[in-house]
């Protein structure tokens, strides 16, 4: 009897021998692949051999963090891209006025400059300060609200009344392009919670961006739908597809490729970010040849 319990013994300890020898083998092999997927840009994945149900387990987790960790690779890298960018941007966009200015300047030192030419040039030398002011404060400006340094009171505001104020601010601008925008409104107040301030700086850059791009035609509407409001900005926009309609709002774009227009890409961004902020919607399309940007609150 004893031999017997003592033949039982040695076989367990041996299965016991065997099975440790195993997941050591298997977790040795675990390490040296992880350690191959770190070192190598390879969508391999951690493979077992065998089917332990513990060492299993741990295979399906690290496979997951494996996953993880290359997504968020790929998005750590197109975001650097995308930060490279718009460095490149910003530098152009600083760079264009104040190389404009140090010319106008090294003119005005100059003693072959005639009289009436520095009065033109100290001219142009102020309205390019002014346009260097203007991107400056609106970098600072989506730094503060991108940061949550901008803070909102909402409280309950009558959009046409908001609508109507931002409008008759740019009155003359309309005038010297030509044209008189479309305004439809509803003769009854129409209320939402909001910020005054912030919701009258985004129909101010809606119509600032209409203004430096836009084409004609443009028409701006509010209605209700429903449990909402519509405030409703279209113009004619050939130039523009559905794809580039849903870059419009990226901070830093601007559809002048060569960057030569005195702007930053970041009024848009601004607009999207205050709709946000005060719990409402945004969206930009193209229709028939005609930009359409809606923008959406709960009433």
């Amino acid at each position: 009897m004893l031999w017997l319990i003592t033949i039982i013994l040695i076989l367990v300890i041996g299965v016991l021998f065997a099975y440790i020898f195993l997941y050591k083998r298997e977790i040795r092999n675990i390490a040296k692949r992880l350690q191959f997927i770190r070192n190598n840009d390879t969508n391999r994945k951690v493979n077992l051999q065998i089917k332990a149900k513990e060492i299993n387990e741990l295979a399906i987790q690290l496979n997951h963090l494996i996953n993880y960790y290359k997504i968020e690779k790929v998005a750590i890298s197109k975001a650097q891209h995308e930060f490279k960018e718009e460095i490149t941007n910003i530098s152009h966009d600083l760079r264009t006025p104040l190389t404009s200015i140090a010319g106008y300047v090294q003119m005005l030192e100059s003693e072959n400059t005639p009289r009436e030419k520095k009065a033109e040039y100290y001219s142009i030398i102020r309205r390019r300060i002014d346009t260097l002011i203007k991107m400056l404060d609106e970098f600072f400006e989506f730094t503060r609200i991108e940061s949550d340094e901008y803070p909102l009171k909402l409280e309950k505001i009558n959009v046409s009344n908001v609508l109507a104020d931002a409008i008759s601010l740019f009155y003359y601008d309309f005038l010297s392009k030509g044209e008189e925008p479309s305004i439809q409104m509803p003769s009854a107040p129409i209320y939402i919670h909001a910020d005054k301030d912030a919701l009258k700086r985004v129909f101010q850059n809606l119509i600032k961006n209409y203004l430096n791009h836009g084409n004609g035609n443009i028409s701006i509407s509010v209605k209700e739908e429903g449990n909402h409001v519509c405030i409703s900005f279209k113009n004619y926009a050939p130039n523009i597809d559905n794809e580039e309609a849903k870059k419009l709002f990226k901070r830093f774009y601007t559809a002048d490729k060569s960057r030569t227009k005195k702007t930053t890409g970041l009024g848009l961004s601004i607009v999207k970010n205050l709709v946000i902020k005060m719990k409402g919607e945004i969206e930009a399309y193209v229709e028939d040849s005609f930009l359409i940007i809606n923008i959406t609150f709960n009433l």
